[in-house]
């Protein structure tokens, strides 16, 4: 017999309003750690479980579950993990947590507390010693909930997931990640040797006209995003660690090498006019990233953080960034597409900064076990991250260690939409005007084909369906 996670206890039922109030008590603990499983959060893959398991009488002669659950979803179906996060939306529309106690338990409660907990007659023994929360479910069709009475209580071995939790709200700002829109493979179109190769940048243009992508090895490619069409295919030099950006408000786009913050940047650059099909000469663009309006760029400091200053178009920053307080170099960054925000990626840190102040305004500690790349939506409310699996215990890699692309809702730090990879996300790119596309250039794990030549850009437009 599997061991007891947490125990449910239903409330108060409405089958006609789709709505039912649920307890959940959590039953197991390792009180010589003094550690439990967390209360499951807003997520639905877990409550799925739980009226899964509901059905009064448990399981059949064929060890399938009774309830009207029980009879579209198998026991195979239901222990699928990765389906359950991808597919609970269609059962459960919303989850949204009302009430805690016991969290965290006080050290007199964990002297009282014992490991195991499990349900006899509907109830468990010092109930009011437990942690618990009350919940409010919402689901999409009645005959999900006509079986539930109130104060029926079972013990449940589900655990929490890592599903979707966004709500109709969210639902035209972000990325339908079920499957892109577009697929590009730049790579397919080139000649000579790719060995060694990737995509190393990506931007779209400040109109979104025009998605930019260039390589390791200073191939670069322009797609027109009205149609997806290959527009430019050239190559723009040897450039070490080459760093791509569009000259302000125009179609011109600038392909020069990563510098570092011990010396000023060398002005050297390669320009191309994309409506002109030609290289030009503009003036040096300075910094490694800069804002859709142009008024800020960001350039390596030397301030001991491992973060980056601010600059206008001079060469000296006007605003020196403190953005951690000691070292915690960050690895990715991203303007809001309007300007009014830059985020700061460290290794597992987030930080918010307001450009016009030169100060963090906001932040998120331990925001990931790893963070990678991030791109924001226009006005900075919502953001795209590649970051380590959150799903690696209960998601079967093997030794690889594959990326997730997870989208951060910044009003009130929660991610509310993921899509597992089985491969590396080496860069993000959102539109900055209208926020309409999302791409992701996508490597290969494999041997044999990781920075060889065989990136693939997925593009995701706005507005995921519920059947996601």
């Amino acid at each position: 017999m599997s061991t007891d996670m947490y125990g449910v206890r239903v409330l108060k039922v409405d089958p006609d309003r789709l709505r039912v109030r649920i307890q959940v008590l959590v039953v197991y603990y390792d009180t010589g750690s003094r550690t439990h499983i967390p209360l499951p959060g807003e997520e639905p893959g877990v409550f799925l479980h739980f009226l899964w398991e509901s059905a009064a009488g448990y399981l059949s002669n064929d060890d399938e579950r009774k309830g009207p659950l029980g009879r579209v979803l198998s026991t195979d179906d239901i222990l699928n993990y990765e389906w359950v996060d991808t597919n609970a939306r269609r059962f459960i529309s919303e989850v949204r947590r009302t009430e805690t106690f016991n969290d965290p338990p006080t050290e007199e409660q964990w002297e009282e507390l014992h490991d195991f907990y499990y349900e006899r007659g509907g109830a468990w023994q010092d109930e009011g010693l437990l942690i618990q929360s009350e919940y409010e479910i919402r689901v999409t069709d009645r005959k999900w909930l006509e079986h539930l009475s109130q104060g029926q209580a079972w013990g449940s071995a589900a655990f929490p997931l890592n599903g979707d939790s966004w709500t109709a709200e969210d639902a035209p700002h972000i990325p339908d990640l079920a499957q892109p829109a577009v697929s590009l493979r730049p790579f397919e179109t080139t000649t000579g040797s790719v060995k060694y190769d990737c995509v190393e940048r990506m931007e779209f243009s400040d109109d979104g006209k025009y998605l930019a992508v260039c390589s390791d090895q200073g191939r670069v490619w322009v797609y027109d995003t009205a149609d997806w069409s290959e527009t430019v295919h050239t190559h723009a030099g040897d450039w070490i660690v080459p760093l791509m950006m569009w000259v302000p408000g125009e179609h011109v786009l600038v392909v020069k090498s990563y510098s570092i913050g011990d010396e000023p940047e060398e002005e050297a650059q390669w320009a191309y006019d994309v409506d002109q099909g030609t290289a030009v000469e503009v003036p040096f663009q300075r910094g490694h990233l800069r804002s859709g309006d142009g008024a800020y760029r960001i350039s390596p400091n030397n301030a001991g953080e491992g973060g980056f200053d601010l600059h206008g178009e001079q060469r000296a920053p006007y605003r020196q960034l403190s953005h951690a307080g000691g070292w915690d170099p960050i690895q990715c960054h991203a303007f809001s597409g309007n300007s009014s925000r830059l985020f700061l990626g460290a290794q597992e840190n987030l930080y918010v900064v307001d450009p016009a102040k030169g100060e963090v305004v906001d932040k998120v500690m331990d925001a990931s076990e790893r963070l990678f790349e991030l791109a924001s939506n226009p006005d900075g409310s919502y953001l795209a991250i590649g970051s380590f699996s959150r799903k690696l215990s209960y998601l079967e890699f093997g030794e690889n260690r594959p990326h997730e692309l997870c989208i951060w809702r910044m009003a009130d730090k929660r991610i509310i939409l993921g899509h597992q990879f089985r491969s590396f996300i080496d860069e993000l790119a959102w539109s900055p005007n209208d926020g309409r596309w999302l791409a992701v250039a996508l490597e290969p794990m494999s041997d044999g084909q990781f920075h060889c030549g065989k990136t693939e850009i997925a593009v995701f437009r706005m507005g995921p369906g519920e059947s996601h």
